[in-house]
């Protein structure tokens, strides 16, 4: 029989109270047309640009909190294996000029202004690890969903898809499962729970920010200020 759900864990509480953000970001227009085949490989190509500056504040935060904090339980959440900084690198090193782009980034107002929250917070271990929370058990949830999509829709070969390979992970469904058990040993107080879940609730809204603004960027003939 399938484990019952204790309503009162952390995991249990911040994907209930979040649920209307997370579906309202991934339900944005031009994530949706991706999924579904009507984009393109240069609008993917935009999409890991963005990812780029976001798991440069992610993993280089997560990196400095787990060498200070005092906190054990958050030191292990913010596993060094799941670093997707190189794997993004490579990603984009073979993905930018097959999408006509140029070698170096494009980073979005939107996406500035989420790198810039990550960094704020990076002393801040429930703020931080909501983030790192929000952003890797969505990637190891939907990565292969993902990297499946991509290779079907707009024929990308492995070479472009390593930020969803997570090579020191074998069994990713066991791997999720005990992070979302280790969100109620990270050590937190009543208060800092709530703020986890609050700062998670923001993190879907800096999502949504990013897709909306991408679809602007890519659809304009003249792109918006970055």
């Amino acid at each position: 029989m399938p484990q019952r759900e204790d309503p009162q864990s952390l995991a249990t509480r911040v994907r209930q109270l979040t649920a209307a953000d997370h579906k309202s970001a991934e339900t944005a227009s031009f994530i949706t047309e991706l999924m579904g085949g009507n984009r393109s490989t240069h609008d993917y190509a935009l999409l890991v640009s963005q990812y780029h500056f976001i798991y440069q504040a992610l993993d280089s935060s997560a990196e400095q909190l787990r060498s200070t904090t005092e906190l054990p339980g958050v030191a292990r959440l913010l596993d060094p294996n799941l670093d997707r900084r190189e794997a993004i690198t490579r990603d984009l090193t073979a993905l930018l000029p097959a999408a006509g782009l140029s070698s170096t980034p494009v980073q979005l107002a939107s996406t500035r202004t989420y790198a810039e929250r990550i960094f704020e917070v990076a002393q801040d271990p429930a703020r931080l690890t909501a983030h790192h929370y929000l952003r890797y058990l969505g990637d190891l949830s939907g990565g292969l969903a993902i990297a499946r999509l991509m290779k079907r829709h707009y024929q990308l070969p492995d070479t472009q898809l390593n930020m969803y390979t997570f090579d020191s992970i074998e069994k990713p469904k066991l791997y999720k499962d005990a992070y979302r058990q280790q969100l109620d040993d990270l050590g937190l107080t009543a208060a800092q729970e709530e703020m986890f879940i609050d700062e998670a609730g923001i993190g879907f809204n800096y999502n949504k920010a990013i897709f909306e603004e991408l679809g602007t960027y890519s659809d304009s003939s003249t792109p918006v200020a970055v």
